[in-house]
């Protein structure tokens, strides 16, 4: 049964009031993380949080090598590799004819991670923000007790974070647009949660610069897809390109 016109109307202005009150929730979430209610409202709660994690990192501990490699440049590499095998996993265990459906929403999710990284590279860009390994007088620095390999510590502008900030719109990505696969939904948020917490203790990055980045990131991007029809107009360039495919390509 199809929605009449004036269904469709409500059901729009709908998402567009979502839209809109989940844009106001980030402006809030940024405005307390980056202004003086910083001071207030997080501080205490970024410090303990580091301080807390970072104590677990200690001479020949298992969590000094285990925080160590999950700061390290293999472990970005692999959390890519890892994401793009979840993506690969749901295009080739779908039916045949909704691969492509499928591969749009993907392409849906990866153009929206795109302009994510675009505002923090290029908006944003070297804000200053001092992670807690340039903040902080002393922590217990991870490569003080590794060899052979180093990993970063501290930077001078760590908002947002950008590792959580992509895994986050994955994982929200993968949430609101394959509520049909629930196992692929919780293994995404344990992804982004595996690749967040790590940043958290060796000093890169503070809590709220995972939190409110991407939660921030998720709130003002994410409801776009009920708004516009990205992933039917990337459905549409999937279906015109596979129509030109070579016919060996179709078998």
């Amino acid at each position: 049964m199809s929605l009449s016109p004036a269904s469709n109307t409500t059901s729009f202005r709908s998402r567009v009031t979502i839209l809109i009150i989940c844009t106001l929730l980030a402006v809030l979430l940024l405005v307390s993380g980056l202004t003086g209610l910083y001071e207030t409202v997080w501080k205490s709660i970024d410090t303990g949080i580091f301080r807390s994690l970072n104590s677990t990192i200690t001479p020949d501990g298992f969590l000094t090598h285990f925080w160590a490699w999950t700061n390290s440049k293999t472990f970005d590499y692999a959390t890519f590799v890892a994401m793009l095998g979840i993506c690969v996993y749901m295009v080739l265990s779908s039916e045949r004819q909704e691969r492509i459906p499928v591969m749009a929403r993907i392409g849906a999710i990866t153009f929206l991670i795109l302009i994510a990284l675009l505002i923090s590279k290029k908006v944003i860009g070297d804000f200053h923000h001092p992670s807690p390994g340039l903040a902080l007088a002393s922590f217990n620095n991870i490569n003080d007790f590794i060899t052979g390999y180093t990993v970063k510590t501290s930077t001078d502008n760590s908002f947002p974070g950008d590792h959580a900030m992509t895994s986050a719109l994955f994982a929200g990505g993968v949430i609101l647009l394959f509520r049909n696969r629930p196992a692929i939904a919780v293994l995404s948020v344990l992804l982004m949660i595996f690749v967040s917490v790590p940043r958290l203790a060796g000093g890169g990055h503070w809590f709220t610069d995972v939190i409110l980045g991407g939660g921030a990131a998720c709130l003002i991007l994410l409801p776009w897809l009920t708004v516009i029809p990205l992933v039917d107009w990337i459905e549409k360039v999937l279906n015109w390109g596979w129509d030109k495919a070579p016919a060996f390509l179709k078998r």
